[in-house]
């Protein structure tokens, strides 16, 4: 059983200024129409598919890859394990020697939560390029895990200006979806099982989307 009245958001607001990967459009929210003037607030987003907590689907980087608008809801609905890598140095990669660690907790078809702790440097300019990412090593591990989606609390799940995007080859290749910019309000559940809900815009073709993300606790934590 699940926890509902606890629910946690896990979702960054999108706002004028706020972080964005390095060369990514920088997102513009403006008044477009406004009660005083017009009858009614009206809001215009001007943003990059990837901006805040997204979704990256295959399309992202996979030729013919399905799209955001393809991926079925139940497969962005299920439980979750978060684990804790806070302890690797920020800037390193996690390995799948530190997943083994917690091997026990992970299940097939589960979803995999990082909280590496890069989200307690949000707003910080000197961890944007040098965050704690996945490697291939643990991508590989985590798709025989047969896990269906991998969640981090930074800007990406690959080290940035890899030029080869291994680990989102790796694990879109195999239909693990990735959830990127996870808030740090996941730290609270780190060692936890939590559901977790991953809801994107219903881009057409999306190569990715902004999301709304929710964890859920459950109330009788697996062992």
């Amino acid at each position: 059983m699940y926890a509902f009245e606890k629910a946690v958001d896990l979702t960054h607001n999108l706002r004028n200024g706020m972080p964005v990967y390095p060369g990514d459009p920088s997102p513009s929210f403006e008044l477009y129409r406004s009660l005083e003037k017009d009858g009614v607030n009206l809001t215009k987003l001007v943003m990059g598919s990837h901006t805040g907590t997204h979704l990256d689907a295959p399309r992202h980087f996979i030729k013919d890859g399905i799209g955001i608008d393809q991926i079925p809801p139940n497969k962005l609905i299920g439980e979750a394990y978060v684990a804790d890598v806070s302890r690797k140095r920020i800037g390193s990669g996690i390995m799948a020697s530190d997943l083994r660690a917690v091997e026990k907790h992970i299940f097939p078809d589960d979803i995999v939560a990082c909280y590496t702790g890069c989200s307690e440097h949000w707003e910080d300019n000197s961890v944007r390029k040098n965050y704690t990412y996945v490697t291939k090593d643990a991508a590989d591990y985590l798709v025989s895990k047969r896990v269906r989606a991998v969640g981090i609390d930074y800007l990406s799940v690959e080290q940035f200006g890899a030029t080869e995007a291994v680990t989102h080859k790796t694990l879109l290749g195999s239909g693990v979806f990735i959830i990127e910019s996870l808030s740090n309000a996941l730290k609270r559940f780190v060692g936890q099982r939590v559901l977790l809900i991953c809801m994107p815009i219903k881009l057409k073709d999306g190569d990715g989307a902004p999301s709304r993300v929710v964890a859920i606790p459950l109330r009788d934590d697996h062992p």
